[in-house]
């Protein structure tokens, strides 16, 4: 069976990441980024503007942003195009693992036994996240992030660089862990935390 041709929305720094894992990946022909605000090539592979070409397998989302992703990928979907997801060959991914669709899973990260990754999510480069652990929709768990068994991350949550979170530590949706926080308690939806260890200091307006 040949490569599935895909095309990848947004060709900013995170879009050429999730390019290289696809092509990594082995099961994915790149035939180029989506991307109104660019021209050109990028990693020698066209920028197509709004134009899908036809042949096309699937897509993935390559935006950074939570909310635009998510807003991008019902576009996309909505359209009838077949979301699909990336792990990069060097990533490793556990038994009983659930990816859902437009996720992508960076170099060298590890996703623990029988965790639940939602739809649209990032688990970057070297990001760790440990057993039974479940990570909601369009999350992004960014590199060198590590999380410990059962921990729960809501929709649309980022969890900062070099953050670490303790086993069975609930964080709520929409909201953002600044960089090298030690989450050892619960996060409400909707705020900004950081700190060792971490606390609430603004809503996430």
């Amino acid at each position: 069976m040949g490569k599935k041709s895909i095309v990848i929305y947004g060709a900013g720094g995170h879009g050429k990441m999730v390019a290289d894992a696809a092509i990594a990946q082995g099961e994915y022909e790149v035939a180029g980024f989506i991307d109104d605000s660019a021209s050109g090539s990028v990693m020698d592979l066209p920028v197509l503007g709004s134009a899908i070409p036809e042949g096309i397998d699937g897509a993935i989302v390559g935006v950074g942003d939570p909310l635009v992703r998510s807003k991008l990928q019902k576009k996309v979907k909505d359209a009838g195009i077949t979301i699909v997801s990336v792990v990069h060959p060097t990533a490793t991914v556990c038994s009983g693992v659930t990816i859902g669709e437009g996720t992508v899973v960076m170099p060298q990260a590890v996703v623990g036994v029988d965790t639940v990754l939602g739809v649209g999510c990032i688990i970057n480069t070297d990001a760790t996240v440990d057993h039974d652990s479940t990570i909601g929709d369009f999350a992004h768990i960014s590199p060198g992030a590590h999380l410990a068994g059962e921990v729960h991350i809501g929709a649309n949550t980022q969890v900062g660089i070099g953050s670490s979170v303790k086993e069975g530590v609930k964080i709520g949706s929409n909201s953002i862990i600044g960089a090298g926080s030690a989450v050892v308690s619960d996060i409400e939806d909707g705020c900004i935390a950081y700190g060792t260890p971490a606390k609430k200091v603004s809503e996430n307006a």
